[in-house]
């Protein structure tokens, strides 16, 4: 038998691996519901750690304690959204939403809380590390055969599109850009057998196939270039300038070589044609053009023109709705119009030419269901958090830290940073499990790297002094 606490890992690593592949696996019950196996084992672990502390009467979680003000606001965001359900329009929706929240916020501080050795963390992260290269491996013979899983909105039809196991293209865009900077930097931040660097060159060549081959303009032309830029200039600050120097050559020609590897299957595989994937790339720039018009809310005999740059009405349809979203905020005295109506507003609200109620920016869905205060304190947690993974991902601020710590850090910076534009991709984000996993792994990191550093400050003292 193995020890409760064992059992309780087993337990987590099967909830994420679960999270990840969402609503592929899943068994329908009602008309309307279908229970997915993330819920079955999120359901099960909650209920093996209430026993576990009905049994010995506590939970060891002081570690936790370091990171505090981020589950006290999760706290009170729950807290917030259910209050708000007071004045909500639609009651079934505000507690369906409120349930994905809390959820989330508990599957986010999973990390942290399992997660707070190395030891765990590694084997974290090599359990997502296999549910993402099984992702994209789908994703690649989803490109060449047409084949779509039934969670795909293009089951049954033999479109180009890529989804894998996700609902449509910009939900699996938006969670290969977060997990792109943890593959990408493993290559090099770490020591590995050649086996696991080989296994990730050739996830990094089929994740980026895969970005390319969804036409998601918002992650591959503008998130994924922001990840890179960052990255670059941060190689002088999180890598040895002596081993940054030796090696600078051969990490070009590897980069080049993805660089290569990549356009090669895109020009094989992806196919052309005025809706391919190709020609919304090439029409990223006239995302600009689109957004130049005047920005007001448009009446009902107004309704939604195709766009002057991108020849489409994907970016002036989420142009208007955020528009709705922002009267709606207005008109709510800032305190938010309640946990998931937005969608309800929506429906009685836009005019014609939309034919989605989803606000379609998670930046925007926090403002608009929950108000100026929650988006104000969930911002600057969010970019507090940026802050303190670049103290520990640099060499500088953090000496200390070992090698797997610091790439945690910059990897978690690099991927919330691309979120910040991979954000307005997909249509909503309270249940988009990758952005919720990669927030988790980021406050992992922290709690490693402050217990770390606390580790190495007491052995500091304890050293015998060798003054003259």
């Amino acid at each position: 038998m193995l020890p409760r606490q064992q059992w309780l890992e087993k337990l987590f690593y099967a909830m994420i691996a679960f999270a990840l592949l969402g609503p592929t696996l899943r068994v329908p019950l009602i008309p309307g519901f279908k229970l997915t196996f993330f819920r079955v084992a999120f359901f099960a672990l909650a209920v093996a750690l209430i026993l576990r502390w009905v049994n010995d009467k506590r939970i060891e979680a002081s570690h936790m304690y370091r990171i505090r003000w981020y589950w006290a606001f999760f706290a009170f965001w729950v807290a917030y959204a259910a209050i708000s359900l007071t004045w909500v329009i639609d009651l079934g929706r505000g507690i369906k939403y409120l349930t994905f929240l809390l959820m989330m916020t508990l599957l986010c501080l999973s990390f942290p809380f399992f997660a707070n050795t190395e030891k765990q963390f590694w084997q974290t992260m090599r359990t997502l590390f296999w549910v993402f290269f099984a992702i994209v491996a789908f994703g690649l013979f989803e490109s060449i055969t047409f084949f779509h899983l039934p969670s795909s909105r293009y089951w049954l039809d033999d479109a180009p599109n890529i989804t894998s196991v996700f609902r449509n293209q910009n939900d699996l865009a938006t969670a290969i850009t977060l997990a792109l900077p943890f593959l990408g930097t493993s290559l090099y931040m770490f020591k590995a057998n050649r086996r696991t660097k080989v296994l990730a060159y050739i996830t990094v060549i089929v994740a980026s196939y895969c970005l390319l081959a969804t036409g998601s303009r918002s992650n591959t032309m503008l998130a994924l270039p922001l990840i890179l830029l960052v990255w670059a200039v941060s190689l002088p600050f999180t890598v040895d300038r002596e081993k940054l120097k030796k090696n600078f050559l051969r990490g070009l020609s590897v980069f080049l070589s993805i660089v290569l590897i990549v356009g090669l299957l895109n020009v094989s595989l992806l196919s052309g044609g005025k809706n391919s994937s190709r020609a919304k790339l090439a029409s990223t720039f006239g995302i600009f053009l689109d957004l130049k018009g005047d920005w007001k809310v448009p009446t009902d005999e107004e309704g939604v023109s195709e766009g002057e740059g991108t020849g489409g009405t994907s970016i002036t349809v989420r142009q208007t709705l955020l528009l709705y979203g922002l009267k709606y905020l207005q008109e709510s005295n800032y305190m938010g119009v309640g946990a998931g109506n937005v969608e309800a507003h929506n429906e009685t609200k836009l005019g014609k030419g939309i034919n989605t109620v989803n606000i379609h920016n998670w930046w925007a869905e926090v403002s608009v269901n929950f108000g100026v205060l929650i988006f104000v304190m969930y911002m600057a947690l969010y970019f507090g958090l940026l802050h303190w993974l670049w103290r520990l991902a640099s060499m500088k601020r953090s000496p200390h830290v070992s090698p797997l710590i610091r790439w945690g850090a910059l990897s978690s910076l690099l991927s919330l940073t691309g979120f910040l534009i991979g954000g307005v991709a997909p249509s909503t984000c309270i249940h988009f499990t990758p952005m919720w996993i990669s927030y988790g792994v980021a406050l992992a990191v922290v709690v490693l790297g402050e217990q770390y550093g606390k580790r190495q400050k007491r052995c500091r003292r304890h050293l015998p002094s060798t003054g003259e």
